[in-house]
């Protein structure tokens, strides 16, 4: 009986293991966001640390966390990880406007003269047609929310056909994307390169994902978890898209606008 108890319990915990083990963005992120801190206060030996930690927990690091971590190496002078940072990046889609500021690194000349094999890397590994399509979804999205909170406040019409027509059209492109792509996380689309900062930023699916709740569609509502591990969310969605929910009673787009139609333009 003892050596039962024993051999299962020894499962539970090898069991237990491997799921950490499959899910590493979780330990991940957790160490970025205590890099992020320490890069606030200025403690980039400890920031250097926890990246260079946080990036064995997945092949795939983010980014905008290797972002970060070129800010880092270039205080630490750590010319080395600066360009193992850069040819990431590069494979990731990075366009080599990004890296003039390193001109005069020690590996930029090397590395410049390599960059189109880092770029047709991306082509091969990556799917720039989907980097592209979630950009102009994220774009259309941002918009249409702006004219609903100003529809909102009465600053402009809008007839509940076009609320319903506006938010379905967002929904359903995002599906057809995903039914194609799956879920796009930056293993799928490569990196998000923000020309005006001359920044590597997330995209802003957790923002798209939140705001298609609202609007009565729990998309993907059981694969969170997998989407999580899987570098496609911060942890902090599990929770939280718990919680996000509209007016209605999240049975689709049509209920959920017509509940803010009666609410803001026939309770008077």
């Amino acid at each position: 009986m003892k050596k039962n108890i024993l051999l299962i319990f020894t499962i539970l915990i090898f069991t237990a293991k491997l799921f950490a083990q499959d899910c590493g963005y979780e330990e991940y992120y957790s160490l970025v966001d205590i890099a992020s801190k320490n890069y606030n206060d200025k403690n980039y030996k400890d920031a250097e640390k926890n990246l260079k930690l946080a990036f064995t927990k997945t092949d795939h690091p983010l980014g905008a966390d290797l972002h970060l971590a070129f800010s880092v190496a270039k205080k630490r002078n750590d010319e080395k990880w600066a360009e193992q940072i850069a040819i990431r990046l590069a494979k990731g889609g990075i366009p080599l406007r990004y890296f003039r500021y390193y001109k005069k690194s020690s590996w930029y000349e090397q590395f410049s003269a390599d960059f189109q094999t880092y770029s047709d890397y991306y082509i091969a590994n990556y799917k720039p047609e989907l980097r592209d399509d979630l950009l102009d979804l994220i774009s259309r999205d941002k918009e249409f929310n702006s004219n609903y909170h100003d529809w909102r406040t009465r600053k402009i019409e809008l007839s509940l056909d076009k609320l319903i027509n506006g938010a379905s059209k967002i929904i359903s492109d995002f599906k057809q994307m995903t039914d194609k792509y799956g879920f796009p996380n930056e293993r799928l689309t490569g990196y998000n390169y923000v020309r005006r900062k001359n920044s590597v930023e997330y995209y802003n699916t957790d923002v798209l994902i939140i705001h298609i709740y609202q609007r009565g569609v729990l998309i993907f509502k059981d694969e969170i978890h997998d989407i999580v591990c899987e570098g496609g969310l911060h942890p902090n969605y599990e929770e939280t898209l718990k919680k996000i929910r509209g007016f209605g009673n999240s049975t689709g787009v049509e209920q959920e606008m017509k509940v803010r139609y009666k609410m803001y333009r026939q309770t008077e």
